[in-house]
């Protein structure tokens, strides 16, 4: 069965806004979740709270609030690394 991990578009309010989402997204309260590039790209190859088969989804709510809050350069990017490291996960609502 598919995990869905919600990230609240929202929440997201920059940078730091975006890393505590999905950390708690994916790992319950003050979770974390990776908090640059790397290490966000590096929890999505699993076994930081993603299952290690893969099988799971980032939905990810409100993306347009979130592109706004990040920039459009800074979301995209991060939408490239979920694509590169977990191909098929991501959903923009």
């Amino acid at each position: 069965m598919t995990t869905v991990y919600v990230i609240e578009g929202r929440r997201v309010t920059g940078p730091g806004g975006f890393w505590r989402a999905v950390g708690e997204a994916v790992n319950g309260p003050g979770g974390y979740f990776g908090e640059n590039r790397d290490a966000f790209a590096d929890c999505l190859s699993g076994g930081f709270g993603t299952p290690e088969d893969g099988d799971f989804v980032l939905e990810w709510r409100d993306h347009d609030v979130s592109r706004r809050a990040l920039g459009p350069a800074f979301f995209d990017e991060l939408v490239d690394i979920i694509d590169e490291r977990a191909p098929g996960a991501l959903r923009l609502r």
